[in-house]
């Protein structure tokens, strides 16, 4: 039985005064079918419509090589189904088969607009759950237009781009980014639109977020899958808090000033050794991570792109603090590196420019 009773044909006719429901009840044709058995065909001619008086029928679609079914819906008693298509005049838009032993009452297509016409109560049985029935298909439409799932290749679309239109849909969900491997290299989660959760390479937090903009040109795919919660959970301190405006604005305020760097800067090609005895730094924002470079080289020298990879900081923030380390003469910036060492790490490139296969 239908869970809401404004559906129930039942209930319709038990409302009904005597010679209403004795013209209802002498206008139909109580039919028997078996599990499997085709009441009528997708594309037959819309000449009845049903009423389910007893077990289950199924609604489906069938693709053109009738190799493959998709359901619609599943029709118990006091379901009425065929109503579309008489009233419009147009063929079955689905096949319908009884899922077990069923019984269906027929209505045919001069005796049901001979119905509606006579029986006030009948027609606005119908209207109202012509206008439900509509409402629930248009509301289901509205909710699969922003909850899509989404899928790319980066080469097309930039992760800028990418939050931009995640951003504008508001939902909840994880972006996942894959390499040419299928090997997953980021992850970005957000709630109802908003960036809450980062994982880029070895970044994590709105670090991650800012390498992500920077690496514009990687190579691999992006699929964006609407869930409540991440898969991967973050520590407090590396939630994002800034507004999905701030971090769309400031993303691409970062991505110009990481291509205003000196190109042999970005390519971190080059060690990094200590040049004095103790580090002179007066920007209490990069301090930390002036202060954790200066611990990784007080030994020996060591290649920048191994030193990236033990900060939490973008290509940008990083290459920054080391730009000022050697303008400050803190640090001496040996050029010839081994070539092995450039290999180590997956460098950003300039959005729109392919990765440098070397």
């Amino acid at each position: 039985m239908p869970s809401d009773p404004a559906l129930d044909f039942f209930a319709l006719i038990d409302s009904l005064d005597a010679i209403s429901r004795i013209k209802l009840e002498t206008a139909y044709t109580a039919i028997q079918f078996q599990p499997r058995q085709i009441i009528y065909a997708e594309g037959d001619p819309a000449d009845s419509v049903y009423i389910v008086a007893s077990g289950v029928v199924e609604a489906f679609t069938q693709s053109a090589d009738g190799r493959q079914t998709r359901s619609i819906a599943f029709m118990r008693r006091g379901t009425f189904f065929g109503d579309l298509a008489v009233l419009t005049g147009h063929p079955r838009l689905a096949a319908v088969r009884a899922c077990e032993a069923s019984k269906v009452f027929r209505f045919e297509k001069d005796k049901f607009i001979s119905l509606l016409q006579n029986i006030p109560q009948l027609g606005f049985y119908f209207s109202r759950n012509l206008a439900l029935r509509l409402h629930k298909t248009s509301s289901e439409a509205n909710q699969d237009i922003f909850s899509l799932d989404l899928s790319g290749n980066l080469r097309r679309f930039d992760l800028l781009t990418i939050f931009q239109a995640i951003t504008s849909m508001h939902h909840s969900g994880e972006l996942n980014l894959n390499d040419l491997g299928n090997e997953l290299i980021g992850s970005f989660f957000f709630r109802q639109g908003k960036i809450e959760q980062a994982r880029f390479v070895h970044l994590t937090g709105i670090e991650a977020v800012w390498q992500g903009f920077l690496q514009s040109a990687t190579e691999g795919t992006f699929v964006f899958h609407v869930m409540e919660e991440p898969s991967l959970s973050s520590t407090d301190d590396h939630l994002i808090h800034l507004p999905s405006s701030s971090v769309l604005i400031e993303g691409v305020t970062r991505r110009d000033e990481y291509q205003a760097l000196p190109e042999k800067l970005r390519a971190m090609a080059g060690r990094l050794g200590q040049r004095t005895e103790t580090l002179t730094w007066t920007d209490p924002t990069s301090a930390p991570l002036a202060g954790r470079l200066w611990e990784l080289i007080a030994k020996s020298p060591q290649p920048l792109p191994s030193l990236w990879r033990r900060v939490n900081y973008s290509a940008l923030t990083f290459l920054e603090t080391v730009q000022t380390l050697i303008e400050t003469l803190q640090v001496n910036w040996l050029e010839n590196e081994p070539t092995e060492m450039r290999k180590t790490v997956p460098l950003p490139e300039p959005p729109g420019q392919a990765p440098d296969p070397a």
